[in-house]
Order: structure tokens, then C-alpha cells, then sequence
């Protein structure tokens, strides 16, 4: 056979394989339709809650916005309905159907779903009932003064054949996956792999663009306390730290001005979620996002930066920042790596379901967390390259590491743990070579040094000009749910921190978007700060289980100098996870703070078992593994998109239209 076609032949077979997914799987209810017999149009309906607009009319003003429409006699089997209505008002109508059938003599009530304008699959419903349906009643509840037009409810209609190029396109991706690691296995070398990474690169960026507005109601961002950093900025052109509000009398006299349930008992006013010290509010959240984008914009232009725009900028640079970090990685301790491992490992990377949950919600609290994620990647890429380079470039890129994450104490302070990587990554140069830290290489010690306390010296000013203290921040400040200022260390709240940070399962459900969000419930006797979550890091995001063979590698990345590089990620993760829990409590965002470093050690493992059965006969298994583990992540991570943990902020409440449409292409 020719070279030429020995590659055409598979891209052939794969084309085909899913076309054939989407024309016969994606339609099986177009299919199936086919076979429900004789169609029905129902005459003899009934209508309740609706004023006729004219005589001989269809059209309807629903006043209180319910409508029913009832069916006495059906007598027929019904394999599914559709609905040819027209109305005014919200896009989105949820109804329940109620009916009996042969096997019921009693009425029951089927699950609520919904009409949605614009996608023509959610006017039809599948029906699975026992037997022919007796009585039929169907419930619609639509925006109050709607009109209606009800043009018809007809039964075992045909599907309407939908043929939906996105989902093809998908589907073509991810059958494509498997032969693309294998075509691409050669080693990270050469213009056209720099083109495709560029190309993934510019597609994350601008993927992420879409991500961060799959919530409008974050890009206006309604809410008062959302717009502390405008404020800042305001104040802080003018020299000031503290802001402009007021504090009222009721705070000033209290007796705990940080119980909170105590002053909403008392009707006694306060800013939520600033803080408060002395009188006066201030802003607890890292200066650092502060002094990069909305202090520079205000005063350059006088207009306010948006939240939105700070969380996409930091996740761009992460995403530039984690595709640098992986490459040094590979030029340096794993060689072999082939270049679709390589391109696959940076995409789960930026696209992991912890982050996402940041990229969704692009406001005030993710802001801060989003800028130290982005400064931590870049100072350890920069760092490792350091490590490897000769004279004033080792200097410069010692020096800009050091920035990165000294920089992020002003943005996320307990991430700053991550610094203590140093002491892993450069042991060998301290102890056996005995390079830094002495007199022969001052400058490199000075490189590493300085930044740290230029930053310090900086935030600690900061700290003090508000506080008093240049080591208190102002979280326990906080006008929030409870008393910061008497939290302290509890080694049963850690235990369940620990739990469900880590550890906790993930709730499936059967319906989109199948991953539910766990409500916190436990017997611990003692106020717990908490919301939803989606289950813990370890538990979800299978990735990270290749920790598991960290034993065995020991021997090969001791070699590479990077064991105890390895074992001090997964141990800061567990100390920020500690942090967290015992200074504010158990949210899904924070498990951003501390996902990296498992994340982290992960991918390097992974490298390493990558290298460790390139020529074995596991090595095409472990290659077809990691392809199942990208699925089970995209899985996880577009249940976090579109997960209802918040009832206030999600996609099917702000973006119904989005939310539905995803629904409909994954229903079949």
C-alpha cells in the first residue's frame, strides 16, 4: 500500500465513524419516531387559566401566567407530544404533564420540563407510559400577560432529523484523539509543532473567552459589594487606603461589629463582605490585581476596569504560563516526551474543572485567585528555566520567578506556600554544588532574594498603613458569615476539610448536567462555614490518581533531582487545603488555591510513566488510558460549567439559552 494512502485510509475510517455517531446515535429519536404509527392532533381540549383575545381565536392572555390545557379523553397510546405553540414573554416555559393511563387509575405527575423558544427538539417530549393514556392534563407556566398561541398538541409525531455541526465536530475530535497521539509521537521538535501548539494556544485563549461570559449576569456584575477594587482604585489615586463609605451608627456601637447574624437581627446596616477596622472600610482582597489593571486603567482613563476582564487576563496568562512550564519540563527532565503527550497534558492542565469554576464566575472572589494561579505557573516556569540557563539570562529569569511569586502574597497569600518549592527545586544547587547562597554566586542569590523583599516590604507598608500590622492582611476583618476574627485551629474542621476538599465523591445525577453539587452535611458540633461543592480534587479529577505511583518512580526522578520536587507539591496542597478550611472554611473556589500542586505532580508522573513504557508493550495501553482520562476530565469539567450548585449565579438561570440548547444536543 502507498504511503499516502496508509494515511488517508484511517482519517477516512474516523470521518466516517462519526458521521455515523451523529447521523444514527446523536438522532435515535429521529429514528425511532419512525416507527410510533399513525399520528394524532387532539380536537377535544379544554383550557383553563387563559382569556380568549377574540371569538374563534387561538390566541390567549395568560394573566397569573399559568395555563392548562386538558385532554378527558385520549384514549390512544402515546409515544410522545409536541406542542405547536407560539408565545410572548420568557424564552423558557417550564410545564408538567399529568395523566392516566390502563395501568393507573389514579393520576400521576411526570417530571417538570421545559419549551424553550428556539430549539425546536424541546416542543416534543417522549412519553413511556402503562399502556393507552386515558386523560391527559398538561400545566405551562409562562411570564404573566403573555400571549399564547396554541395552534395544536398532537401526538406520535415524527423527530424532526437534526444534523448539528458543533456536536459533529466534537465527536470527530474526540474519535480522532487516539490516532492523533499516535501520529504525533515524535519528540517536542520542530516549526510545525510550534505552529500547533501556537494554534492550541489561541484556541484556549479564545475558548476562554467564551467561558467567561457563559454567565452574563457576571460581566454586569449587579451586585454592590462586586465592586470593591473600583472603589479601591478611586481612593487610592487620591492616596488613600481606607474607602469613602461611611460606617453607620449601628456598626460603630456594636458590641461585635463581626457577628453578622447579629447585625441583620438588629436591621443595623453594613457593607457585606468588606472589611471593617476602626470605623472604616477597606478592601482585604490582594492588592496586587489592584495595582496591574484597575488602579492603571482608572487613572489613565477614568473609566472603571471590569472583574471579568482581570479573571480572563490572568487565566490568559496561565494558560500561556502552563504551556511554557510543561515545554521547559519536557526539554529538561523528559525528552522522550511525544508531542501530542505533551499539547494533551497543557490543555487538561488549563481546562481542569477546578479552574473552570473560577473562569464561570469571573468576579470580585476570583480575581485574586485566578492572578496568583497565573504568577505561580510563570515563577516556576521561570525559575526552572533559570535553573538550566548560563550567566545574566540566569540571572534575569531568576529574578522575574522570584517576582511571579512573590507577587502572589498580594493576591492570594496562602498560595504563597508554593515558594517553598525552592527548596526542593534548587537543592542540589544549594547543598551538593553548593552554588547559590555563596559568595561565587552572589548575583544569583540576590536575583532570587530580591524581588521577595522589594514585595514584602511593599505589602507589609500596606498592611500596616491599614491595620497596624504588616503581617495582617485584613481577612479577619471581613464582614462575611461569620466571625473571622475568632476563627482559630480545629482538628475536627480540618479532618473534614481534608474530607471533602479532597476526598468527597461526586454526586452523578441522570439528567443534564448530570454532576450535581454536594450540600455539606455532617455531624461536626460547631459552626461550619460552607457551601456546595462538586466533589473533592483526588476523588474527581482521576488525572491526579497517578500520584499512586510516585513509589515507584522514586529511583528514576531522584536521578532527575525532582523526587522531593514532586512530594513537596502534593504536601503544600494539603497544607493550603488545611489553611483554607481553618481560615475561612469549605468553598469550591477555593480548591483552586490548592489544586495546582496535585495537579502538578500528576503531570509530572505521568511524564515519567510515559518515559518510563515508551518501549514497552504497556505504552500504547498508557497512551489509550490517558485518552479515556481526558474524556472522564472534559466529563467533569463541563458538569462544573453548567452545574446548579449556586442557585444565584448558573448557567440555567442567566443563560438559559446556552444552558438549554447544550441540554438538547446531549439528549438523544
Amino acid at each position: 500500500m502507498k504511503p499516502h494512502k496508509e494515511k488517508i485510509i484511517p482519517v477516512v475510517w474516523l470521518v466516517f465513524i462519526a458521521l455515523t455517531v451523529e447521523i444514527f446515535i446523536c438522532n435515535f429519536s429521529f429514528w425511532k419516531s419512525l416507527c410510533y404509527g399513525e399520528k394524532v392532533t387532539f380536537s377535544n381540549i379544554e383550557i383553563e387559566g387563559g382569556d380568549r383575545i377574540e371569538e374563534g381565536s387561538d390566541k390567549y392572555i395568560v394573566s397569573d401566567g399559568v395555563l392548562t390545557i386538558h385532554i378527558p379523553e385520549v384514549n390512544t397510546a402515546i409515544h410522545n407530544l409536541f406542542f405547536s405553540l407560539e408565545f410572548s414573554g420568557a424564552s423558557v416555559v417550564p410545564y408538567i404533564i399529568t395523566l392516566t393511563d390502563e395501568g393507573n387509575f389514579y393520576p400521576y405527575t411526570l417530571p417538570e420540563n421545559q419549551i424553550v423558544s428556539g430549539i425546536s427538539k424541546s416542543y416534543y417530549t417522549d412519553l413511556h407510559t402503562f399502556g393507552k393514556v386515558v386523560e391527559l392534563t398538561l400545566q405551562f407556566t409562562f411570564s404573566p400577560e403573555s400571549v399564547v398561541d396554541i395552534k395544536g398538541i398532537s401526538a406520535n409525531m415524527h423527530m424532526p432529523f437534526a444534523f448539528h455541526i458543533e456536536r459533529f465536530l466534537v465527536v470527530l475530535g474526540a474519535v480522532f484523539l487516539p490516532y492523533l497521539l499516535k501520529r504525533y509521537s515524535a519528540n517536542m521538535t520542530g516549526k510545525r509543532q510550534a505552529v500547533l501548539t501556537a494554534v492550541a494556544i489561541l484556541f484556549l485563549i479564545g475558548l476562554m473567552w467564551k467561558v467567561v461570559h457563559v454567565n452574563p449576569i457576571c460581566i454586569n456584575s449587579p451586585w454592590p459589594h462586586h465592586k470593591q477594587y473600583q472603589e479601591l482604585a478611586e481612593v487610592m489615586s487620591r492616596g488613600q487606603f481606607y474607602l469613602d463609605a461611611t460606617a453607620s451608627d449601628g456598626l460603630l456601637n456594636a458590641e461585635n461589629p463581626y457577628d453578622t447574624i447579629y447585625l441583620q437581627a438588629s436591621n443595623i446596616d453594613y457593607k457585606a463582605d468588606y472589611s471593617y477596622y476602626e470605623g472604616k472600610y477597606y478592601v482585604y482582597f490582594g492588592v496586587v490585581p489592584e495595582l496591574l489593571f484597575y488602579l492603571p486603567c482608572y487613572m489613565l482613563t477614568g473609566h472603571q476596569f471590569p472583574n471579568y476582564m482581570a479573571v480572563y487576563l490572568c487565566y490568559c496568562g496561565f494558560i500561556l504560563a502552563a504551556f511554557a512550564l510543561y515545554r521547559e519540563i519536557i526539554r529538561r527532565w523528559f525528552p522522550q516526551t511525544p508531542f501530542s503527550l505533551y499539547l494533551l497534558i497543557s490543555i487538561m492542565t488549563v481546562c481542569c474543572g477546578n479552574y473552570l469554576a473560577v473562569a464561570i464566575r469571573p468576579d470580585l472572589y476570583h480575581t485574586p485567585i485566578m492572578a496568583a494561579t497565573m504568577f505561580t505557573v510563570g515563577g516556576l516556569w521561570l525559575w526552572i528555566k533559570g535553573k538550566y540557563a548560563e550567566g545574566n539570562r540566569k540571572r534575569v529569569c531568576f529574578f522575574l520567578g522570584s517576582a511571579c511569586m512573590a507577587l502572589v502574597a498580594g493576591c492570594r497569600p496562602q498560595m504563597l506556600l508554593f515558594s517553598f518549592l525552592a527548596v526542593a527545586l534548587f537543592r542540589e544547587e544549594v547543598i551538593k554544588r553548593r552554588e547559590l547562597f555563596s559568595r561565587r554566586a552572589l548575583w544569583d542569590t540576590v536575583c532570587i532574594c530580591l524581588p521577595y523583599v522589594v514585595v514584602a516590604v511593599g505589602i507589609m507598608y500596606y498592611n500596616a498603613a491599614r491595620f497596624g500590622s504588616p503581617f495582617d492582611f485584613g481577612a479577619t476583618y471581613s464582614l462575611t458569615s461569620n466571625d473571622m476574627t475568632k476563627r482559630s485551629f480545629n482538628v475536627a474542621q480540618t479532618v473534614l476539610g481534608i474530607w471533602y476538599y479532597f476526598l468527597q465523591p461526586p454526586l452523578i445525577g441522570s439528567d443534564f448536567p448530570f454532576l450535581q453539587a454536594n450540600q455539606l452535611e455532617s455531624s461536626y458540633m460547631g459552626k461550619l462555614n460552607s457551601e456546595y461543592i462538586y466533589g473533592g480534587i483526588l476523588a474527581c479529577n482521576v488525572f491526579t490518581w497517578v500520584v499512586v505511583f510516585i513509589k515507584k518512580g522514586k529511583t528514576v526522578l531522584e536521578q532527575k533531582g525532582i523526587y522531593a520536587f514532586v512530594l513537596m507539591n502534593i504536601f503544600i496542597s494539603l497544607i493550603i487545603g488545611i489553611v483554607d478550611v481553618n481560615g475561612a472554611g469549605i468553598l469550591q473556589r477555593y480548591m483552586a488555591d490548592m489544586i495546582w500542586g496535585l495537579w502538578f505532580a500528576a503531570a509530572l508522573m505521568m511524564l515519567y510513566l510515559v518515559e518510563w513504557k515508551k518501549n514497552n508493550r504497556y505504552y500504547h495501553m498508557l497512551l489509550n488510558g490517558l485518552v479515556i482520562i481526558f474524556f472522564l476530565q472534559s466529563a467533569y469539567g463541563l458538569g462544573i460549567v453548567f452545574g446548579n450548585g449556586d442557585l444565584s449565579v448558573n448557567v440555567r438561570t442567566s443563560n438559559p439559552e446556552l444552558y438549554y440548547k447544550i441540554k438538547s444536543l446531549l439528549m438523544f
